[in-house]
């Protein structure tokens, strides 16, 4: 584009570059000459605009625009589209590194595009994003995508989510051949455990109860149950020789360290054992028998889990039917905690706590676990997924 800097020395025009960094126009004065209207100042902007119209189809009306007649300029502007968010862009993996072929430091915060990945997304790497420019975001993905799928990128300060669109990754069966998938996993790898210890289909294994207990300087303490959620392993644990139970958490990238989790507003007793169950939906974690404290299985202590901070916080009590009965065996969905015990399908409104009978399958053995979003049934090395 053309612009007054530009010109010859000769034209008249505002150079204060400290303002105005291609001149502006000149006033004339008295004493000073004014720009003057010429085909090197005015004809690029007049082509520019003329070409916006062409480009949006809209036909010159040849007259003059205004409240009584139109805005022609403002309509093309409506209609026009771009090649950053209106165009599919191509999200390429090299290394740990996703980029795109555009520039996207100078976007404003909260921008969102539309991609498609070249590659699979793997939970268990910290990966970053990178433009045409210079700088560098963390990428964090709730769900997870697969090669060829059509994401969601949304650029946020504090780092990059991207949200697979597609959902090919989810598939009506998934495969659990190495036996009792973890109950909660809100990833898109399937995570197994079996005495206290992690496991993978890739293969891998990680010993998280020896951890625990090394962590924790007791050898008698048993992993009761894990969790895959907000990108950490969060394991209850039990102490026999204190009667006690303790939350530990491992970063899903480092499973060789355990860190304490905090419990605040609610006090797990030392001493006495209510044995309690824990259940989540990757946010909150419910206690039973109100985190220890009370014989009544059905009330519920609902703990608010921020992985960052390593801290649990009681946000509310819940009580539901005091026909509950306690069981590994649940999932939640929406706003209902779902048991499966010896074939009998229940849920339970969390917030009245009414139960209601779903289905009686006669004794039928299995497990019901949640992994990426969607409730599984399994009783063997395949599991389908429920809709209850």
């Amino acid at each position: 584009m053309k612009t007054l800097k530009g010109l010859p020395v000769e034209i008249p025009r505002d150079t204060d570059e400290s303002n105005f960094p291609f001149h502006n126009i000149q006033n004339e004065t008295d004493t000073l000459p004014g720009t003057p209207i010429i085909r090197e100042v005015w004809g690029d902007i007049l082509i520019n605009l003329y070409k916006l119209l062409i480009e949006t189809g809209i036909t010159p009306t040849e007259t003059e625009d205004g409240e009584n007649s139109q805005y022609q300029i403002l309509e093309a502007l409506k209609k026009l589209p771009n090649e950053l968010n209106d165009v599919e862009q191509v999200l390429t993996l090299t290394n740990t590194t996703w980029s795109v072929n555009m520039a996207i430091d100078l976007l404003p915060d909260k921008y969102i595009f539309i991609a498609r990945a070249t590659e699979d997304y793997n939970d268990a790497v910290n990966y970053t994003i990178t433009g045409t420019d210079t700088n560098s975001y963390n990428v964090n993905s709730p769900n997870g995508f697969s090669a060829s799928d059509v994401v969601l990128v949304v650029l946020d300060q504090s780092g990059a989510r991207i949200i697979g669109l597609t959902k090919s990754n989810i598939t009506v069966d998934v495969f659990t051949v190495f036996g009792t998938p973890v109950v909660f996993n809100d990833s898109n790898k399937m995570y197994y455990e079996e005495a206290g210890a992690l496991l993978t289909d890739t293969p891998s294994i990680d010993y998280l109860e020896s951890t625990i207990r090394v962590a924790e300087g007791d050898g008698t303490l048993v992993v009761y149950n894990m969790f895959v959620m907000q990108g950490h392993i969060l394991c209850f644990c039990y102490l026999p020789s204190a009667q006690t139970y303790k939350f530990y958490q491992f970063n899903l990238t480092d499973l060789s360290t355990a860190v304490s989790v905090a419990i605040t507003g609610i006090t797990i007793p030392i001493g006495s054992n209510n044995e309690p169950y824990v259940f989540t939906n990757g946010n909150t974690v419910f206690v039973t028998n109100q985190a220890g404290t009370t014989v009544n299985d059905y009330e519920l202590a609902e703990l608010t889990y921020d992985a960052s901070n390593q801290s649990l916080t009681l946000s509310v009590s819940r009580v539901l039917a005091n026909t509950f009965q306690k069981t590994t065996n649940v999932v939640i969905q929406n706003n209902d905690l779902v048991t499966f015990i010896a074939g009998s399908l229940k849920k339970y409104d969390l917030t009245s706590g009414i139960e209601t009978q779903l289905d009686d399958y006669n004794s039928y053995v299995g497990t019901i676990f949640r992994f990426n979003g969607e409730t599984y049934y399994s009783n063997g090395e395949v599991a389908k997924k429920w809709t209850v």
